[in-house]
């Protein structure tokens, strides 16, 4: 059984040679990138339903709360729209139940607000669900923000809407560029433009129940055994995703050996419904029907997170924002660990957002201003004391990143996560995979029919 990344989360340091490994991982990590598009798809798992404003105002007094951050000017400080008073609008997705809204108001805010006193910030709090489409429709009839903490799958798409500013040759993208992750700032990218850059990144690993699995699972097979040994208990299955859409799914896909298009992104034929993309997909169709895989994949109770506390759930997939919010109540017993191998690797997906601009803002400059200071190591590490992977190779590297435990199977799975579909239609890609996983799933297809017709439809989306 690997044991090598599984680290407890009860509030224990990293040995200095495992931090050493951490920091050795990072460094990797920034050299060879994390290909990336967020979940975000989920970081928003737990946002309020009810959108808040919140305000950054001139002469704001430094926070003194646990975890504050120093408001010294950031490493690549804005020019505070030389001098002049404006008001933006700054839309995000920062979970309300969890601590990182908490965060964003309480210290990064304010340490924008001693920097550049001069521009106010609202921070509104939007809820995930039905945000693409509330875009959509203020793309076409106005309500848009200046600034939006962006799901990096949608940036394309908004982009070739021309709703965007484009950044490349504003004043210290250069360096940003420079500072960034190169497969996460390549989600920015539309037709050789930059569109916005990145705010943070994620992706899934194993999180399991030392109490029901006390090592992780090394391989597939592996996991299934330990699902299997867990089936005479009543009300607990092995594994447990939040859903049947690809942000949940294609961890488990990839590993398995499944694919979704060819490398340029032109074609699904032949790829999805490949015989190895077919024999991916059916190790988790197997699982749901015998029993292994629990309700939640498909919209039942308990819902994975509720289901993994109360123990009905032996392993979920998740992101780091997990921790602070269920591992901080159930302590040492939640531990994360790469994801288990299969015929495809150990392949998770990576999600995180971008931070844009709209081109119907009226102060390009102090959104660009707070776009910078966000890039800070100031906001970056203060972002990731709760939760919020860094892009920024200082970010990586910092102790809020090292001296964490539960970051550092993220780190060492980022080094082979994958980006979802980038493309334009990805929202239309993204509904057609999510209703093949689904039917195959329920049994309503087999399947090779389910992947089979989804590719077929994904084919001339991928040309557009």
């Amino acid at each position: 059984m690997m044991r090598t990344h599984a680290l407890r989360t009860g509030g224990n340091r990293l040995t200095t040679m495992t931090r050493y490994l951490v920091w050795l991982t990072v460094m990797a990590l920034f050299v060879t990138a994390c290909g990336g598009t967020s979940a975000s798809t989920t970081t928003t798992a737990a946002a309020s339903n009810a959108a808040t404003t919140t305000t950054a105002a001139a002469g704001a007094t430094e926070t003194t709360a646990a975890g504050a951050v120093e408001t010294t000017a950031p490493s690549s400080e804005p020019d505070c729209a030389g001098g002049a008073e404006a008001e933006i609008t700054f839309w995000h997705t920062y979970n309300t139940d969890g601590p990182e809204n908490k965060q964003l108001n309480d210290v990064v805010l304010p340490a924008f607000a001693k920097i550049c006193p001069n521009i106010t910030v609202d921070a509104v709090v939007m809820p995930y669900d039905g945000l693409h489409d509330q875009l959509i429709a203020a793309v076409a009839g106005g309500g848009l923000p200046d600034v939006m903490r962006m799901d990096i799958i949608w940036t394309p798409e908004f982009a070739s809407l021309g709703a965007l500013v484009e950044v490349d040759s504003l004043p210290g993208f250069a360096e940003l560029a420079d500072r960034v992750l190169p497969g996460p700032l390549a989600t920015n990218q539309y037709q050789g433009k930059y569109y916005g850059v990145p705010l943070d990144t994620n992706t899934q690993v194993l999180v399991y129940n030392t109490d029901l699995v006390p090592e992780p699972p090394a391989t597939l097979d592996d996991l299934r055994q330990v699902a299997e040994g867990l089936s005479d208990r009543p009300d607990t299955w092995g594994l447990a995703l939040g859903g049947a859409g690809p942000w949940n799914v294609f961890p488990w896909f990839w590993t398995a050996g499944g694919t979704v298009t060819n490398d340029d992104l032109t074609k699904a034929s032949g790829y999805l419904d490949s015989d190895a993309s077919i024999q991916a997909l059916q190790w988790l169709v197997d699982m749901q029907n015998d029993g292994l895989l629990g309700p939640s994949t498909l919209g039942g109770d308990p819902d994975s997170w509720g289901g993994f506390k109360n123990g009905n759930y032996a392993m979920l997939s998740d992101g780091p924002w997990f921790f602070p919010i269920i591992g901080a109540d159930m302590g040492p017993n939640v531990v994360g660990a790469p994801l288990p191998k299969g015929p495809g690797g150990s392949i998770s997906v990576v999600g995180g957002e971008n931070i844009v601009m709209f081109q119907t803002t009226s102060n390009v400059d102090a959104s660009w201003a707070f776009t910078q200071f966000m890039l800070s190591d100031e906001a970056q590490v203060a972002m990731a004391e709760v939760g919020q992977i860094p892009v920024t190779q200082t970010g990586l590297a910092s102790d809020a990143v090292t001296s964490v435990d539960y970051y550092a199977p993220y780190i060492v799975q980022l080094q082979t996560a994958r980006p979802r579909t980038v493309a334009p239609s990805w929202p239309q890609i993204e509904q057609i995979l999510t209703d093949a996983f689904t039917a195959a799933l329920r049994g309503t297809k087999t399947v090779k029919e389910a992947l089979t017709q989804a590719a077929a439809q994904i084919d001339p989306l991928l040309s557009k």
